[in-house]
This record gives structure tokens, C-alpha cells and sequence, in this order.
């Protein structure tokens, strides 16, 4: 007994949940301190935090950015546990009548998940750069080390640290989704189409993983997290949002596609926490509902609307810098009618069995489709003229062209691209070893069925026109284009149709499927450490399906005599901000529309040309692709006092299948135009020598160590090092095999291509500062091997060849494992809520960050060193100015994305005589561009918030590629939005 009685007294615990006393918010990652010794916890995603105390008094310290510190006494029995939930305030609310969540709560939770991860990443919540209707890709524009494609709110691709985004992967808690372009095989890693911001919480942007994540994404990962009803204190929350959207395009009048204002956003969140089964607030429920009306106007214009760059162009001998430009062109993208909707809705549910048993599902549907009186489409005029000195006019300079022997191509083409996507998950959470281990079970399948149902092309042409093309005193897309001889180029009696036409439809189905188990051990020591393994399994399905019909003309004669196209004139319109035209586009085809020429089948029909076209063209892309992935990894992470350290591998096994027609090529199954429609069929049929399958199995394992070490109180440093890779796109790994006789040339799929393989290596520190904000400084290096490009060799001979003895002395293109590259640079970043400014100055903020990198290439002998590695894009920057207070929230806020190398090709300098003998190399560049953006937001009350955006104040370029040719920078083309508007009302019940 005298033994027990001096046995050391069993420990209690003090566990609670930390919230946000004015918004009702959980609080993830708040600190919670133990005075005077060593102990601390961290809060989890549910707010709660659990401290192992000996018996006796205890204080203990709670700590978050942007709230005021809170200091609790509890007094702790043996065996006892106690339960203290602490709300955190500040006093800066003070400034504001009624608080609702925004951007400084959402800064203050961003910093503080950085500020304890183990790995580099960057994170916002979805409340912090605006209103709930901004889609996904314009709130990840705003994250340091990301640059975009679009404007306007809607986002197209996106940069992460200056790479394209085949080497990202997006996930949605965690797991891809399957995605879908549309039109062929892809690597689905990235789509923002079928991703609403109405199921998401908060994004992060992860650029150094961890053996816990997917090996695949060089650049990093964007994941999005969705929302959980355990987000927020207990009690039913319901939030409509509710607005409207309108584009200025500065186009002319005549250009068909308005968007006008309507009932564009409606956003319907609700969340609520029940007590079900005899337990106590244990199920919560997230349903969210989103239809969105996005701004679908795009403008081209440019020499590349008519003709490729390196075809774009006459150059005499006699005058070697004066480039003769030869082809112009301008475009319209819209929806003829009304914009269409995209419908997304999601439900979530937690279900708590036990304190320590926790099921959950995760679900979301999205469809985008036409709805009845829309018709996406786009117009496209066309000026061009050969490239030979007979058609220039003497005098002609690069300034000031004057061209003869043109022809005007009218281009209308129905565009419909429609898609259907639904993701579920489910899984299970258990605590085990009181609490101290977390047992997840995870599975989760999702499918994309995105497809272009009508792509229908229909032309007019009016040939032997003259026209003058002036660049002086004009501003580089907008030079002065004027008809200086020919047949009136407005008049539509002087077109006729031209007699092929397309009617083409594409579908790209796509699903995902897989599952994962993760055990994590915690271990209360000294020096607190855990421990973590898993197991996962991957796979991705995609066919792609194409079907093209040709057609041929036979309707009545399009004559000056008959009319020309004037009965089947949809439009005469001014292109490009009203500068050139106006000119007559005929009707959309297809659409029934007044005047539409497809209303008649009668007026077309099939030639034996067509047919070998539409028998050939609807297989040549047919395909079908097969992945799994198998993935096993462990990690450890341990703290020791001022140092975390968090170490690990993962090892992947890919299998991979790809099925194709396999081709052939010669005399005996080339078009035929004499033949009859049937034997042109056959022989078209005849191109393709059955469906061919292979596939390759290939194995990576990748290490990673990452370092977190606290300078002073709030400052610390980090080092990563991982590796990751980059699998090829799957149409690289198709067993394709194009031939061409006369020219004695192979194109070639490589099914045993690899993976990009990366050491990526991140050194930063970072200073935190009072209130809410950070400066940060970080430099980061990868070193790519088994970098792929297009390779040329000679086919040897012999039976093992590859093609079975045939092909002999052919020359073979195919993408092979040939290089290296070098990836670095910085990154800086800063924001900061000025709550050390007296009175109405404390609600201001600001934040900047900017990233800058360098490239390099080696393909040994077959190309060299390169310093230019295409579309990597070197600078980007962003900024803005806010202000929080007296119900106010505003943000002016600027992205800017620099210069950047797209490619570079060649070509000759025109044909005939008097042509610049030899051969014109050049650069395209996409020339730098900054977008303006602009948000207000007012709260009336605790129940309603006014909100009005206006994106892309100075109506930039999106996109603005110039050929770098000659001594010149040249246009080559350039497509944006204009400027958007949004405004409207969301409510709280």
C-alpha cells in the first residue's frame, strides 16, 4: 500500500474548442500554451485542443494572429478531464457595427496555417478577395507565385511559379477529381469549368509536398478545400447571395452578343449542426446550391486570325527589313441570344458516432449547358493575300502595306460545348490510443462528361480585293485596314458560299476512382514527435470520341447576278471595336436561326471527297487511355525546442495503357476524287490497320525532408527538400503512328515515355507581425531530368527496328527522354493589416508579393543549351490597398505577369521571285500585362452585405503575342474580355 500511495499521481487533461467570439468561426492552428513550461498544442480543424497536465493549477495561454491573447487558470485532478472552450475577440471590431467574416479573418487564418505547417505553402480563404461569386482561378491569382490566363473573374489556365499547368495538380480536399477538356485525351490535372466556388472554404497552394502527397506536380498542387459544418460554433447558418453581371466589350453596336444584366449569381449556402441517435450536436450538414452566368465575350485580333506566324509574312531581297505583312484578321466570341448558366451544387455531411469515431461523405455535381434562345458561337474575318512580290505594290513597307490579289474569308461557326461532372467521397476517421493516433479511411470517384455536341463551320469568301494595311500613328492592334480596289468587301452580293462545311461534335469522357489508408501516431515527450504511413491507389479512364462531317455546297448559285450571300446574312458587322467592316457574316449554322443556309439539308451534300474526309477525320483521334497509380509512404516529423523537422519517402508504381487506330499511308487509300463515295470510304477505312494497345510500368520514389526552425517569437526560417515528378500528357503515350510516303516521314505516340523528375529545394524566412500580416523571403531551386521534346532520327534497318524491318531509312518524330532543365528563383511577399495606425487609418492593409525565376535547358547534341524554356513565365506580381471599417470593405487590387517566351519556329520569306532567299527564324513572346481589379462591400446590417466588383479597370490584353523578327517586335495576336461589372446582395439567416 506505502508503494501505491507514493506512486506518481496519472495525469488529467484539458481539452476545449477555440473559436472566434464575433464571427462564430472555429479557430484551426491557434496556440495554446502552458506558462512557465514547455507545453503547447495546436488546435485542429475542428477548433479543439487536448494538453496532457500533471495534477494542480495550471494557466493556460491562448494565442491566435489578429485577436487579442486570452489567458485561462484551470486546476487539473489526476485522471481528470476537462473541458474549456475560449472565445477570442479583438478590439478592431470595435470599428465596425456588425462583423462578418472577410478578408482580415481570412488573412489571419491563412498566416497562421503557413506559420505551423511543416511543409512551404500558401493558403486563403474563400472570403478573402471578395465576393462568393468570384470563381476559383481568380482568387488562386492573387497567391504568391501564381500568374494566370483570363481576366474578367474567369481564369483559363494557371501559372504556379512560372510553369504551365501540366506540371500542377489541382485536388479538392486532397484528391483529383476527373476532368475533362473535351476534345481528346489529357492528363486531367487542371479545369476550373466544373469547380464552384460555392462548396469551397479555402484554397492552398502547395509548392514543397510531403511523402503524404501525390508524386505528380513538379510546380505544386492546388487544393481546394470544401466546406464542414464543424467550421463554425453549433447553430444553423444560411447565406443567399444573390447578384447580377454585365461586360462592357467596347465593341461596335453591330456585334450581336449583349450581356446584358439579369439574374446572373445565385449562391445558397446552408449549414447547421444536429443532435441525432441520443448524441449531442454529432451530424453536421453543408448543402450548397450555385447557378453563375459568367462573361463569355472574348475579342481577337491579329495577323494569326488568317495566317500561321511563320507564314504571315513577304520579304523581298531588295529590301530585307521590311517585312510585308500578307494577312490580318479579327474575331468575336460570344453567345448569340442569352449567356448560359453553370448549375453546381454540393452536400456534406459529418457524422460523429463516438468522441472518437467520426464518418463523413463529401459530393458535388456541376453541369454547364446550352439553355434554350443561346447560341455560343464566334465570327472570324479573314483578309489574306500569297506571299509573292507580284501581289505587293511598289513603295510597300512594313509601316505602310499595299496588297492586291486578296481574299476575304467570312468565318461563322456554332460553338456548343456542354459538361456533366459528379465527385463523391466518403471515409472514416478514428482516434485511437486516447487520441493520441488518427486511423483515416478514405475513398473517392468522380466521372467528366464534357463535349462539343455542335461545332458547325460555315464560310463565305469574296476574292481579287486590294487593301491598304497603315501602322503609323496607330496603336499596335488597332492599325488601319482599308479597301483600295476589287469588289466592295461590305457588299454581300459580291460573296459566295464556300463549298466546304463542317458539322463536328467531340466528346472526351473521363473518371477517376481510387482509395487510401493513413495511420498517424502521436507521442507526448520531451520532444514532441509523429509518425505517419499510408497506403493509395489512383486510377484515371478517358476515351475520345470525334465526329466530322464534311460538306459541299449545291444550293443555289451565290452570284453578284443571284444576290451573292444576301438571302443567308445573319449579320453585318463591325469587328474589333468598330475599326474594320462592316461585313456580312452569314446566319450560324445550324441554328434555325432567319437566313440560316443549313435550314435546307437540300442546299448540301457529300462528294466522294467528303466522304473519304468524314470517314478518315472521325478516326484519326479516336482513343482511349488507362492509369493506376500505387503509392506507399511513411514520414516522421519531431520538435526539438526550436527546430521541427519532418522527413519521409514515397514510393509510386504507374501503370499505364493507351489504344489508338494504328496508320498507314500510300497511293492505294489516299483521297480519291474520282472515286465513287463508297470506294473513297473503303478507301479511307483502309488508313487504319486496327486498334492497337500498349503501355509501359515505370516506379519513383521520392524522399523529402523539410525543416522549420523559430528565430525569435515571430520569425522563422524553413528548408525543403523533395521530389516529385511530372508524368507526359497521355496523347504522347499513345502507340500512334502516323506515316507519310512521300516524304518518307514517321510522327510517332511513345508509349514508354517518362516522367519528368524533379529535386526541388525551397529555402525561405519569414517575419510575422503584430496584428495580422508577414514579410517573407524565399529563393527555391529545381533540377528536372528526363525532360521530354520532340526528337528527329533515322529509322535503322533490320527485323528489330521497332516497325518490324519496315521504315528503313526514314526519319521518325517522337517525343523522347533526351534533357535536363534548371528552374530558380525568388519570392517575396508581404501583407499587413495597419492596426498599429490610430483611429480610421487602422482599417487599412496592404499586401505584395513578387516572383521572379530564371530557366535553363540542356538537350545535349540535339538542340544544346537554352536559357529559354517555353511559356515559363519569369515575373509576376501582385498588389493591393484595403480598407476594412464602418461597415466597409474595399480592395483595389492589380496582377501583373511579365514577358514570357512561347516558342519559336521558322520558315521561308514568301515564294516566286524577287523573295529573300533562305530561311526566317523567329520568337513569339507574350508580352507582359497587368490587370486592374476593383471590389466594394458594405455591410448594412448583421443579416445583409452589398457587393459591386469591377474586373480589369483598363480593358488589358489577356493575351498580346508579338513575333520577335527582323530587328522588330511584330503583332501577331491578342484576345481579352474588356471590362466586367458584378453587383449584388448576400444575406445571413
Amino acid at each position: 500500500m506505502a508503494g501505491l500511495a507514493g506512486a506518481e499521481a496519472p495525469p488529467g487533461f484539458a481539452t476545449g474548442r477555440v473559436t472566434n467570439q464575433a464571427t462564430g468561426d472555429v479557430l484551426a492552428n491557434a496556440v495554446v500554451t502552458v506558462e512557465g513550461t514547455e507545453l503547447r498544442a495546436l488546435t485542429d480543424v475542428d477548433g479543439r485542443y487536448q494538453l496532457s497536465l500533471p495534477p494542480g493549477p495550471h494557466a493556460l495561454a491562448f494565442a491566435y494572429p489578429g485577436l487579442d491573447p486570452q489567458r485561462l487558470s484551470v486546476e487539473i485532478a489526476a485522471g481528470e478531464r476537462m473541458q474549456r472552450d475560449v472565445a477570442l475577440s479583438s478590439s478592431l471590431y470595435k470599428m465596425d457595427r456588425f462583423v462578418v467574416k472577410g478578408l482580415r479573418e481570412g488573412q489571419a487564418a491563412a498566416i497562421q496555417e503557413e506559420r505551423q505547417a511543416a511543409n512551404v505553402r500558401t493558403v486563403a480563404a474563400l472570403d478573402a478577395f471578395g465576393n462568393p461569386g468570384a470563381s476559383v482561378g481568380e482568387m488562386l491569382q492573387r497567391l504568391p507565385g501564381v500568374a494566370v490566363d483570363g481576366a474578367g473573374g474567369e481564369v483559363g489556365a494557371v501559372y504556379i511559379r512560372g510553369m504551365t499547368q501540366d506540371f500542377s495538380s489541382l485536388l479538392i480536399d486532397g484528391a483529383q477529381i476527373a476532368v475533362s477538356g473535351g476534345t481528346q485525351i489529357s492528363n486531367g490535372n487542371v479545369y476550373f469549368g466544373q469547380v464552384s466556388t460555392g462548396t469551397l472554404a479555402s484554397v492552398e497552394i502547395i509548392k514543397s509536398p510531403t511523402p503524404d502527397m501525390d508524386g505528380n506536380a513538379i510546380a505544386g498542387y492546388m487544393n481546394l478545400r470544401t466546406k464542414r459544418a464543424y467550421d463554425r460554433t453549433p447553430g444553423r447558418l444560411v447565406t443567399l447571395t444573390a447578384g447580377t453581371a454585365w461586360a462592357r466589350s467596347y465593341q461596335d453596336g453591330s456585334v450581336p452578343y449583349k450581356d446584358h444584366p439579369e439574374l446572373d449569381l445565385i449562391n445558397l449556402s446552408y449549414s447547421d449542426v444536429y443532435s441525432v441517435f441520443g448524441g449531442r450536436n454529432n451530424l453536421g450538414i453543408v448543402g450548397t446550391f450555385m447557378r453563375n452566368i459568367g462573361n463569355g465575350l472574348i475579342t481577337e485580333v491579329g495577323p494569326r486570325q488568317a495566317a500561321a506566324a511563320q507564314t504571315a509574312f513577304f520579304t523581298a531581297a531588295s529590301a530585307p527589313t521590311e517585312p510585308l505583312l500578307r494577312a490580318y484578321g479579327a474575331g468575336q466570341w460570344g453567345a448569340a441570344g442569352h449567356q448560359s448558366p453553370s448549375l453546381n451544387l454540393g452536400l456534406n455531411a459529418d457524422y460523429k458516432v463516438t468522441e472518437n469515431t467520426t464518418v463523413y461523405v463529401k459530393s458535388t455535381y456541376s453541369r454547364n449547358k446550352r439553355r434554350s434562345g443561346s447560341w455560343p458561337s464566334y465570327f472570324r474575318w479573314k483578309l489574306t493575300t500569297t506571299a509573292a512580290a507580284a501581289n505587293f505594290l511598289p513603295g510597300s513597307t512594313y509601316d505602310l502595306v499595299n496588297a492586291r490579289n486578296g481574299t476575304v474569308d467570312l468565318e461563322s461557326v456554332v460553338y456548343l460545348r456542354e459538361s456533366e461532372s459528379a465527385a463523391l467521397s466518403g471515409g472514416i476517421e478514428q482516434k485511437l490510443f486516447d487520441r493520441s493516433a488518427t486511423l483515416t479511411i478514405d475513398v473517392n470517384y468522380s466521372k467528366n462528361r464534357t463535349m462539343y455536341p455542335q461545332l458547325n463551320q460555315l464560310f463565305a469568301r469574296l476574292t481579287g480585293v486590294s487593301w491598304q494595311l497603315d501602322r503609323r500613328g496607330r496603336e499596335d492592334w488597332a492599325p488601319q485596314v482599308a479597301q483600295t480596289g476589287g469588289p466592295d468587301w461590305t457588299d454581300p452580293a459580291n460573296y459566295a458560299v464556300r463549298p466546304d462545311s463542317q458539322l463536328i461534335s467531340y466528346s472526351a469522357p473521363a473518371l477517376r476512382r481510387g482509395g487510401r489508408v493513413d495511420l498517424q501516431k502521436d507521442f507526448v515527450a520531451r520532444f514532441p514527435a509523429s509518425v505517419k504511413l499510408g497506403l493509395k491507389q489512383a486510377r484515371y479512364a478517358q476515351t475520345a470520341n470525334r465526329d466530322l462531317n464534311y460538306y459541299t455546297y449545291a444550293g443555289p448559285a451565290t452570284t453578284p447576278a443571284t444576290g451573292g450571300i444576301t438571302p443567308w446574312v445573319g449579320y453585318a458587322m463591325k469587328m474589333s471595336e468598330g475599326h474594320y467592316g462592316p461585313f456580312p457574316f452569314l446566319q450560324l449554322p445550324g441554328s434555325g436561326l432567319a437566313g440560316d443556309v443549313w435550314a435546307n439539308r437540300g442546299n448540301w451534300r457529300q462528294t466522294a471527297s467528303d466522304v473519304w474526309n468524314t470517314e478518315y477525320q472521325s478516326r484519326l483521334n479516336d482513343a482511349s487511355f488507362a492509369e493506376t497509380i500505387n503509392a506507399a509512404y511513411g514520414q516522421g516529423s519531431v520538435k526539438f525546442g526550436r527546430l521541427r523537422l519532418l522527413t519521409g519517402v514515397r514510393v509510386e508504381e504507374t501503370r499505364t495503357e493507351g489504344s489508338n487506330y494504328r496508320r498507314v499511308s500510300n497511293a492505294t487509300n489516299n483521297n480519291l476524287a474520282t472515286a465513287t463515295p463508297e470506294a473513297n470510304a473503303a478507301r479511307a477505312r483502309d488508313n487504319f490497320r486496327g486498334w492497337v494497345t500498349q503501355g509501359t510500368k515505370y516506379h519513383n520514389t521520392l524522399p523529402g525532408a523539410h525543416l522549420v526552425y523559430t528565430l525569435t517569437e515571430n520569425t522563422q526560417a524553413r528548408a525543403s527538400w523533395s521530389t516529385s515528378i511530372t508524368r507526359p500528357s497521355p496523347v504522347s503515350l499513345l502507340p500512334t503512328l502516323v506515316p507519310n510516303e512521300l516524304n518518307q516521314t514517321l510522327s510517332a505516340g511513345n508509349p514508354g515515355l517518362k516522367p519528368y523528375t524533379s529535386d526541388n529545394f525551397d529555402v525561405s524566412v519569414a517575419k510575422y507581425l503584430s496584428g495580422v500580416g508577414q514579410i517573407s523571403a524565399g529563393v527555391f531551386l529545381k533540377q528536372i531530368k528526363n525532360y521530354f521534346r520532340s526528337f528527329q532520327s533515322t529509322v535503322p534497318d533490320g527485323a528489330d527496328n521497332g516497325f518490324g524491318g519496315d521504315y528503313a531509312g526514314w526519319t521518325i518524330s517522337q517525343n523522347r527522354n533526351i534533357g535536363s532543365a534548371r528552374i530558380r528563383g525568388i519570392e517575396l511577399n508581404h501583407q499587413q493589416q495597419f492596426t498599429f495606425l490610430p483611429g480610421f487609418w487602422r482599417g487599412f492593409g496592404s499586401y505584395a508579393n513578387f516572383t521572379y525565376l530564371e530557366t535553363k535547358g540542356d538537350f545535349g547534341s540535339a538542340t544544346g543549351t537554352t536559357k529559354r524554356l517555353p511559356n515559363l513565365t519569369p515575373r509576376t506580381f501582385n498588389a493591393g490597398l484595403t480598407y476594412r471599417g464602418y461597415g466597409f470593405d474595399v480592395r483595389l487590387m492589380a496582377n501583373y505577369r511579365g514577358e514570357f517566351y512561347r516558342s519559336a519556329a521558322s520558315g521561308n520569306f514568301g515564294t516566286g521571285a524577287g523573295v529573300l532567299p533562305g530561311t526566317m527564324f523567329y520568337n513569339v513572346y507574350q508580352h507582359a500585362r497587368t490587370l486592374w481589379d476593383f471590389k466594394l462591400q458594405y455591410t448594412l446590417n448583421r443579416r445583409y452585405t452589398l457587393f459591386g466588383d469591377i474586373y480589369n479597370l483598363t480593358n488589358d490584353w489577356n493575351n498580346n503575342d508579338y513575333l520577335h523578327a527582323f530587328g522588330r517586335e511584330i503583332p501577331s495576336y491578342a484576345a481579352g474580355p474588356g471590362t466586367s461589372f458584378k453587383a449584388g446582395v448576400t444575406s445571413r439567416f
